[in-house]
């Protein structure tokens, strides 16, 4: 009789071994599987907002036979030694016309302590109007870095977040010729930052 207990007890040991093996691995799948899962909706959705951007900016290209279209995202891109932060802007988007040189790459990022007039600008929740580059007399700087990209004109109209934050700048440049925008294409370069924000800025 003690023999019976004995292997009953055993069978059942083994039974709650096997049942614990099955639920750590079983809960080990469906986690990776829920991971995943989770990873590819969030690829999908970074893809769709991705999207919607480009079409905001191939939209501008267009009605403003603009050169280039573009996104430009302030962030902290690595350290001093001093521990305080590189702050720089980045190209996150761009969309050209035809013949004109994609400049997102080159470099594509830049300090901000080396063009703070033109950022405080943009950061204090100002537009950054150029007419005619060759006319700049402040901001030296800027002044060369858009004529080495071939800038006649420029316009950039903050991003800011629905609570104020400024994230960035959207802007259009004119290369093959100047270009004067009058107070409603401005608007409308103002409603397209505000399109834009609801896609890089949830």
């Amino acid at each position: 009789m003690l023999d019976l207990f004995v292997e009953i007890e055993g069978l059942i040991a083994l039974v709650v071994a096997l049942l614990t093996v099955i639920s750590t691995f079983g809960g080990i799948y469906l986690r990776r599987k829920w991971v995943d899962n989770s990873r590819q909706k969030d690829l999908e959705q970074v893809s769709y907002k991705n999207g919607e951007v480009i079409k905001v900016l191939k939209s501008l290209l267009f009605d403003f036979g603009a050169d280039r279209a573009y996104v430009f995202e302030f962030h902290n891109g690595d350290y001093f030694l001093s521990g305080m932060p590189i702050r720089k802007f980045t190209c996150t988007y761009e969309v050209v016309s035809d013949g004109v040189s994609a400049e997102c790459h080159n470099p594509g990022e830049y300090r901000i302590s080396n063009y703070n007039e033109y950022i405080s600008s943009i950061i204090h929740e100002r537009d950054y109007l150029v007419e005619c580059v060759e006319e700049m007399d402040t901001d030296a700087l800027l002044k060369s870095l858009l004529t080495k990209k071939g800038v006649k004109s420029l316009y950039n109209v903050p991003i800011r977040t629905y609570s104020g934050k400024t994230v960035g700048f959207i802007g259009l440049d004119f290369v093959k010729s100047k270009k004067v925008l009058n107070d409603k294409e401005i608007n409308t370069l103002r409603s397209a930052a505000k399109l834009v924000t609801g896609y890089i800025a949830q």
